[in-house]
């Protein structure tokens, strides 16, 4: 009998052990993927960014291609923020005459120390390869032509003034005849040159743009 309760409690211990080791055996046992199991989705691919090689060509040798990397408005005034102040930021990328392979995201202008920087614009999709023909301006020709243009208009209001008030002197009797005159001639001439001053400002304000055109080049 006593042979038989040992041989029972060691069988009961043996059963024991077994059963709290098959539940840890089971949690720790490498995991495989049975057939009927979904394989695990494999990593995602990266993507890849569109870009073509472009080729820029300028009537100067200063013009650079530059890419727009930002925005920056002024800060401070949130509630007045109406976008119309924001300047972009550019970083240089081509100088021409350059061959180089730019990302089609991003837009890009011609500029250049000395050169009036073209509007911004957008590389073309279609095509592994895009010219782009510059025609550039003087920033010196474009400052000029606004400022003759600005003293043209002064002129000319200060010639209209005084022909105005030539009538009226004479018909309040002010001042002597001279000096009358010399109102007259005075607005005539301001007038003029007034006229001529507008005349050149705009022909160098306008001839001193700056432009780019994109096309798809062939090979």
């Amino acid at each position: 009998m006593k042979l038989e309760a040992a041989f029972f409690r060691i069988s009961r211990s043996s059963m024991l052990a077994v059963g709290l080791a098959v539940p840890l055996l089971v949690a720790f046992a490498p995991r495989t993927a049975r057939a009927d199991e979904p394989a695990p989705a494999p990593a995602a691919a990266p993507v890849t960014t569109g870009a073509t090689v472009v080729e820029l060509d300028a009537d100067d040798s200063r013009a650079t291609i530059e890419r727009r990397v930002g925005t920056q408005s002024p800060s401070g005034m949130p509630l007045l923020e109406t976008g119309l102040f924001s300047v972009g930021q550019w970083e240089h990328a081509c100088v021409a005459p350059c061959t180089m392979k730019l990302d089609t995201r991003y837009a890009y202008r011609v500029a250049g120390d000395g050169l009036v920087p073209t509007d911004s614009f957008a590389l073309p999709h279609n095509g592994d390869r895009v010219r782009v023909d510059a025609k550039m301006g003087s920033s010196t020709g474009r400052v000029a032509g606004v400022l003759t243009t600005g003293a043209g208009v002064l002129a000319i209001a200060a010639g209209g003034l005084a022909l105005i008030a030539t009538p009226i002197l004479h018909s309040e009797d002010v001042g002597s005849e001279g000096f009358r005159t010399g109102v007259l001639a005075g607005g005539i001439g301001a007038l003029s040159v007034g006229v001529i001053a507008v005349g050149v400002g705009t022909f160098l304000w306008l001839t001193n743009g700056s432009t780019a055109h994109t096309q798809v080049a062939s090979r």
